[in-house]
């Protein structure tokens, strides 16, 4: 992201020295979140996702009581705020750090929620004056950690949840799954483009101008962001490279960086890369999946691209994951074994 480079210049730090420091990536991706969320189109996009929206009234009214204590971490334009408000709370903190608070402010002042509290601050430096019963939140990217969720909510949660209370949602599935592509989606790489005829673009297979894009898909570094539609078919039964709670997860250290995984082809096809997307339970009956083969939502799905091969059903495939950085996905590496 060229934001992110930005501000690891702008920090005087290394690239790799940087995303060592969980501590201080933190910080940076606090700064590039306030940034990305001050234009209303963000919040527009996410208020029109169907998916989203009844996924999370459905889980705030089952989980918030009445006379509950609500904190809306990062209530961006307080839609969570109001439905928590909704659901019987008898007091919401709506917290974020962004402009937009204002926004969210006068939305609820002129629909009449008057038991919400608007703190304009980063929520490390906030603190109820009651324990808290519920948090709140929409702390997720297209590839789950990128809003700088495990640290912030861990933070929280250990200051001002009381015992007992409940994260919403509160547990996460992360999969990074072998996918083959739609043909109309498939885009092949500029040495193995077919122009027409008086077009040859395969002399670019040699060329010290490809050199980059070569290294990049040869160790697995080279990423492609998906359309909506452009999956075509797992080609293996999907499971989670990652599974947590936030509500016993320790830190974001506890969460295992380094994979290998072996699955058993059960789809034929071609594998073109390696398509990431989450889950977000909130309750035995509500959670949200940003599969690419369901219901689109206002997450993208990201692709580690890795060179073509043709898998057979019952074929062994093996691959290794890297997730060197788990607030930064452009960090992340697949390699077919």
């Amino acid at each position: 992201m060229i934001v992110n480079r930005a501000v690891r210049a702008a920090l005087g730090f290394g690239a790799e020295r940087l995303a060592r420091n969980d501590w201080l990536m933190g910080i940076v991706y606090d700064l590039i979140n306030g940034q990305q969320f001050s234009t209303l189109g963000h919040h527009e996009e996410m208020l029109a996702d169907t998916v989203r929206v009844e996924a999370y009234r459905q889980g705030i009214a089952n989980t918030v009581n009445e006379d509950d204590v609500v904190v809306d971490l990062g209530t961006g334009t307080g839609l969570l705020a109001f439905m928590a408000s909704s659901a019987g709370a008898s007091k919401v903190y709506a917290v974020d750090h962004a402009d937009v608070i204002r926004l969210a402010e006068d939305v609820g002042t002129r629909n009449g929620f008057d038991n919400i509290d608007y703190v304009q601050t980063n929520s490390r430096e906030f603190n109820a004056t009651e324990p808290v019963d519920v948090i709140v939140h929409e702390q997720l990217n297209d590839e789950l950690f990128g809003e700088n969720m495990i640290p912030n909510l861990l933070d929280l949660r250990d200051r001002v949840l009381r015992a007992g209370g409940k994260i919403v949602p509160g547990r996460f599935r992360l999969f990074v799954e072998p996918v083959q592509l739609h043909e109309q989606h498939r885009v092949p790489h500029i040495w193995d483009m077919n122009l027409g005829p008086g077009l040859d673009f395969t002399s670019l297979a040699d060329s010290p101008y490809t050199t980059d894009a070569k290294h990049a898909l040869e160790t697995g570094s080279e990423h492609f962001f998906l359309r909506r539609g452009a999956v075509d078919h797992f080609l293996v039964e999907p499971q989670p490279v990652l599974d947590f709670d936030l509500m016993t997860l320790e830190s974001g250290a506890d969460l295992e960086r380094s994979h290998t995984c072996k699955r058993v082809v059960t789809h034929a096809g071609t594998l073109d890369g390696f398509c990431i997307w989450f889950e977000a339970v909130f309750d035995e009956e509500t959670q949200i999946s940003t599969s690419p083969l369901l219901t689109p939502t206002s997450w993208g799905n990201r692709l580690l691209r890795v060179p073509e091969r043709q898998c057979e059903i019952g074929d062994q495939l093996s691959w290794s994951l890297e997730l060197r950085q788990l607030n930064d996905a452009s960090s992340w590496r697949a390699l077919v074994n």
